[in-house]
């Protein structure tokens, strides 16, 4: 175990894990993007980055292990500072799509924007555009322009579903997120990058514009299709099924939910749908 002294707290954290990690322990908020406790380290977003004592330039939380003794200051001056210069530069290309966007509400970037980012921007280049890509009937992949290349996606591909789907091409304002086949997502995983996407880059194609988060009640569930009882939640409005998202249950199904809980409840709300007990005459 390392002590460490966060914030002018002293905190004890596990040799080898990582400053957010610690911070996370601690009750202590880093902002991040790129980030995910289920998936590898990237340190491409740059959000986290925080003021280590003795370290000549902020260090990303996500990607600096504990040491014994190390001083951490996650809201000094410097470390503010190069948080709000990363949100600007993230800011830049970022369409102002809020309105529309059904990622509003629940959005990373724009919670984050609220504490870090300015009034005004001083860029007035042109924002780059993505071409949309048609990906399949399940997630959609219409808005690129709004990722901001935190990779979580691809990650997910890699490490949690066991399928390489998505891949970055690229470099710099000219990266950007596609399938490697150039084809279609066909995991039965691929429904959880929506959940993961911390913009509205990839959002769920049978949800698109049909109600804002805020509108919705949820009620907590459990999958009837998995043999281990996938936990959920089920999100309504007007007493129609409008989603599915899962329920953290670290037991069970950690955070994560298979396509054919996340998209079967379109069956719920058919006309064709029992609503009483029938017998067959003849």
């Amino acid at each position: 175990m390392a002590e460490i002294e966060l914030d002018g707290r002293k905190v004890t954290a596990a040799d080898g894990s990582m400053v957010i990690q610690a911070a996370m322990t601690a009750g202590v908020y880093i902002p991040h993007f790129c980030y995910h406790k289920k998936l590898s380290i990237a340190a491409n977003c740059r959000m986290c980055l925080v003021d280590i004592e003795k370290m000549p330039k902020p260090m990303p939380a996500c990607a600096t292990p504990v040491a014994n003794g190390m001083v951490v200051r996650t809201r000094s001056d410097k470390a503010v500072k190069a948080q709000k210069s990363v949100m600007e530069f993230l800011l830049i290309n970022h369409p102002l799509d809020c309105p529309v966007c059904d990622k509003g509400g629940e959005c990373q970037l724009q919670d984050l924007a609220v504490g870090y980012g300015e009034g005004a921007s001083r860029f007035g280049e042109e924002k780059r555009v993505v071409l949309r890509k048609d990906i399949g009937p399940l997630v959609a992949m219409e808005e690129m322009t709004r990722c901001i290349h935190c990779t979580r996606c691809v990650r997910f591909g890699q490490e949690v579903a066991g399928v390489m789907e998505l891949g970055m091409i690229n470099r710099g304002e000219h990266s950007e997120i596609t399938t490697v086949t150039g084809g279609s997502v066909d995991s039965e995983l691929s429904g959880n990058v929506i959940d993961l996407c911390p913009v509205g880059a990839l959002t769920s194609r049978p949800f698109r514009f049909a109600a804002r988060t805020w509108e919705l009640a949820r009620r907590r569930s459990v999958s009837p299709h998995d043999s281990v009882g996938a936990n959920l939640v089920v999100q309504i409005k007007s007493d129609k099924v409008l989603r599915v998202v899962p329920f953290e249950n670290e037991a069970v199904n950690e955070c994560w939910l298979a396509d054919r809980d996340r998209f079967a409840y379109e069956a719920l709300n058919s006309e064709r749908r029992l609503t009483r007990p029938m017998i067959k005459q003849g």
